[in-house]
């Protein structure tokens, strides 16, 4: 009878062990996103900007690449292609992502999915920015290819591309999808899962037919983010009142700017960021593609 009674004990003891691991593991994991009433949410608003002479464009020798001549109708001087990769305009700083992290209740948010574009052996995301975007897991996200070079027998139904992306983190990254699109109007649909994100929120997207295709994304999670255009400016509203930290997030940049904000009800505030020749990170950016999922084909 001790026995049992031992046993009935221990059992107990472990079943409620085993409830609070699981408890605390289910607290420790980040809560998704709840859309709730912010009567009082405030607003940040500001400029990024550039302190210098921004890098030269990147060249790439257009013989090296199918469909040079196709290739070359733009950002060429006939020989190479160029890839600006830092666009600065009188001092402002475009292609950038602005967010705030942590914020698990506040306004509605309809993610829309992203979408990308070939034009001319460019890929061009569809937002403020051409370069830079947003993703987000469970998020669509759509390639489609505007290409054709009705010059070229091969070409005419579609100039081939081939979308393939990255989950990067430091030097390394892992392959997300990688697939073909070789006619004109066809489209590559892709969800973003969990795994796609893991080690990071950077997505590389670039093309392994015209490696001068490239364009980068940021993952978000909530809807306090802007991404940068030419301006360089940006405004985040209905923020629920509370101290923040905003990142400033550009691919070529390394590390996202940070500093702290608090936002009062119904108030404004104003954040400025700016990057200079120091914190350029161009020459070891290009991540080393050592991973590879299942996504791969």
């Amino acid at each position: 009878m001790k026995g049992f009674a031992l046993s009935f004990i221990l059992a107990g003891a472990i079943s409620f062990l085993g409830v609070s691991i699981v408890s605390a593991q289910e607290a420790a994991a980040p809560k998704k996103y709840e859309e709730a009433p912010v009567s009082d949410g405030g607003t940040v608003n500001g400029k990024v900007t550039f302190k210098g002479n921004p890098p030269a464009p990147k060249l790439h020798e257009l013989s090296k690449f199918p469909q040079a001549a196709f290739c070359g109708k733009v950002d060429s001087d006939g020989k190479n292609r160029k890839q600006v990769l830092v666009t600065v305009n009188n001092g402002a700083l475009s292609d950038v992502v602005v967010y705030i992290e942590n914020i698990e209740k506040g306004k509605p948010f309809k993610f829309a999915g992203t979408d990308v574009k070939t034009d001319t052996c460019r890929f061009l995301a569809q937002g403020p920015s051409t370069f830079v975007g947003v993703v987000m897991e469970g998020g669509e996200f759509r390639v489609e290819n505007l290409d054709a070079d009705p010059s070229d027998p091969k070409s005419a139904d579609g100039v081939l591309h081939n979308p393939h992306t990255y989950n990067v983190y430091g030097p390394s990254s892992r392959t997300i999808f990688n697939k073909p699109l070789p006619t004109k109007g066809g489209v590559i649909n892709y969800k973003f899962k969990k795994l796609d994100l893991k080690k990071s929120p950077i997505v590389f997207l670039q093309c392994d037919q015209h490696n001068f295709m490239e364009a980068w994304f940021h993952g978000v999670k909530n809807p306090y983010y802007a991404v940068v255009g030419k301006d360089g400016t940006f405004t985040i509203d209905g923020i629920p009142p509370g101290e923040y930290e905003l990142y400033a997030w550009h691919p070529m940049m390394g590390e996202a700017k940070e500093q702290k904000v608090k936002i009062t009800p119904n108030g404004k505030v104003s954040a400025n960021f700016e990057f200079t020749q120091g914190d350029l990170k161009i020459k070891s950016i290009e991540p080393k593609k050592d991973e590879k999922s299942d996504q791969a084909g």
